[in-house]
């Protein structure tokens, strides 16, 4: 799914009205229908429908409308809810502006209000009733059953909101813990489609956010997307030919994408046609993270699965994976690499290993041993070759390189780096600190910072302890390490990006918040080695691998719940399988 950026975003409207063709009122009309639905699917959950009058247990909804083009989706949302509810719900409308004062496509939308939905504009600071409120409804617009729709602004914003629609993010803001949800439409109001602008302090602070054809890349960055909330993505067939043909480095990942990638298993392969991945993982007394990792890889589809721990440690593998096979260290560290890597289709390293002396000889031993002159390069194509390396580097083995920086010119091409957010900030300290990656000294002096906000709007820059300004200066550091290792990076958290050596940058749609729990990292790393060793290339195994790996999130969510699931949860539910 393209994430289009900047003018391309309102051009893909005027181009399905030009080409499909469509009015721009049947457009807003059908991105209404889209929103709605998702709307009600979110809000309604656990609701008691018996509760038909009483609305102590059903959601009221309150659209808050702007003038333009989100505020008139909102206004058709608020028609199509009391189409479908009737009198069983209480609908209401906020106009923040006057009728005189609408777009023509939202005053439209105005008009064709229902006469039972209860109106209410603002007068200044205060919220005052423009309609009669039906029988047995005079009571407060804000509640624990109140569902707020933000349709207030929609793409395009920059630069502070000015009132009133500011006193009306404030509003919305200083209620929304009082009531049941907030929900905007396409972007929380107030937030830019991009964050290389500075923003204003005045955004509305949304439980979920319902955005229009595909997902704006302010709500998939951690300091805007926290904004945001749940993201959900409403589809409107906007025009598919410029969709297409319009250009930009970002991509969401869904399940036509994980479709695309995935190859079909053949009636007579055997074990060796799968791969055989080797696994580094583990050290005396951290053997948890062998034991996921280990999972994980055989869960992968691979042929085989080796896991390299301490001899003495041996016997954890064997009882919880007997399908893996044990490649004993001597030592209680990893200290000494298997014979013959050639074997192996893929290596994956880091997770539970420690950080001893003889673990970082032996890491130096590994990388020097996959040097382009000891191995044939990455197979771009995909295709399984026996002798093709692919190394993922997780934890430890990243944590090693960020204080041995004379490592990074050893990391072969195509190897995949799993880090979180801690692990990328040490990784590109040492990488600039090191003379590896240089920083574009003009361009991140005009990259503006948002990290903190005051209610007079002046920005206070972000903390120190990161060696990017904000997250669009972290992509770039990001890319440039990339394009010098010739590597894909995955950076771990909510909507994990993953970048190409190209510096294309893939958004994960699959996830939660549950899963950021001690074990979740070790899993995406077996994962990632195992479909390598099955025969993808480093990129779709790093997408296949974050994909599946948020869509297990998401089943162990569902079963345990996000506070009481945990790492080993995510592996029961581990499947490579789109049907799921």
């Amino acid at each position: 799914m393209k994430i289009l950026i900047g003018k391309d975003i309102r051009e893909a409207d005027l181009r399905t009205i030009e080409n499909e063709p469509v009015r721009s009122i049947d457009l807003m009309e059908r991105a209404a229908v889209a929103a709605e639905k998702l709307i009600v699917s979110y809000s309604e959950q656990n609701s008691s429908v018996a509760s038909f009058h009483g609305f102590q247990d059903v959601p009221e909804y309150l659209i808050v409308a702007g003038k333009g083009n989100n505020g008139g989706d909102g206004l058709a949302v608020a028609r199509l809810l009391s189409d479908r509810f009737g009198n069983s719900r209480r609908i209401s409308v906020l106009s923040v502006f006057p009728p005189e004062e609408l777009s023509h496509d939202c005053r439209i939308n105005f008009d064709r209000l229902p006469a039972g939905i209860e109106r209410y504009e603002m007068d200044g600071d205060r919220i005052v009733r423009s309609s009669p409120v039906p029988e047995g409804r005079a009571r407060g617009l804000f509640n624990q059953n109140t569902v707020i729709v933000d349709a207030l602004l929609g793409t395009g914003v920059s630069g502070a909101v000015k009132e009133p629609v500011r006193r009306a993010v404030r509003q919305i803001n200083s209620v929304s813990g009082l009531c049941r949800q907030v929900i905007s439409i396409d972007l929380p109001s107030g937030l830019p489609t991009e964050p290389d602008i500075l923003i204003s302090p005045d955004v509305v602070v949304s439980d979920v956010t319902i955005t229009m054809e595909f997902p704006k890349l302010s709500l998939l960055l951690p300091e805007t997307g926290r904004f945001a909330g749940k993201v959900a993505v409403a589809k409107i067939s906007l025009d598919r030919k410029f969709m297409k043909s319009a250009h930009s480095e970002y991509c969401a990942l869904d399940r036509d994408v994980i479709r695309r990638l995935m190859k079909p298993r053949g009636e007579y392969d055997n074990k060796g046609t799968h791969g055989h991945a080797l696994l580094i993982a583990g050290c005396s007394g951290m053997m948890g993270a062998a034991v996921l990792c280990a999972g994980a890889a055989l869960r992968s589809g691979c042929g085989l699965v080796s896991v390299r721990v301490p001899a003495q440690e041996r016997k954890v593998i064997h009882i919880s994976h007997p399908s893996a096979i044990v490649s004993p260290d001597p030592a209680p560290v990893f200290s000494s690499l298997p014979d013959n890597l050639s074997r192996y289709s893929s290596i994956a390293v880091g997770p539970g290993l420690g950080q001893k002396q003889d673990t970082v000889a032996a890491m130096k031993c590994l990388l020097s041993s996959m040097s382009p002159d000891k191995h044939k390069a990455f197979a771009r194509s995909g295709a399984f070759e026996p002798h093709v390396k692919t190394l993922v580097l997780d934890a430890d083995a990243l944590n090693i390189i960020s204080f041995h920086p004379d490592m990074f010119g050893l990391i072969p091409s195509g190897a995949v780096l799993t880090p979180h957010v801690g692990e990328l900030s040490r990784l590109l300290r040492a990488a600039l600190s090191s003379g590896f990656i240089t920083r574009d000294v003009s361009s991140a002096e005009e990259t503006p910072v948002f990290g903190d906000f005051v209610c007079d709007s002046r920005n206070v820059p972000a903390t120190s302890y990161y060696p990017w300004r904000n997250d669009m200066d972290k992509i770039v550091l990001v890319r440039a390490l990339c394009r010098r290792l010739s590597s894909v990076i995955v950076v771990k958290g909510a909507h994990t990006m993953i970048c190409a050596p190209d510096g294309k940058c893939l958004f994960n749609m699959t996830g939660n918040p549950g899963m950021a729990k001690g074990g979740s990292g070790d899993i995406l790393t077996g994962l990632v080695a195992g479909l390598a060793a099955r025969g993808y290339d480093s990129l779709s195994a790093a997408i296949l691998g974050v994909w599946f790996h948020g869509l297990a999130g998401d089943k162990a969510a569902a079963s345990y719940g996000i506070e009481s699931m945990n790492s080993s949860d995510i592996l029961e539910f581990l499947r490579i399988d789109l049907t799921f």
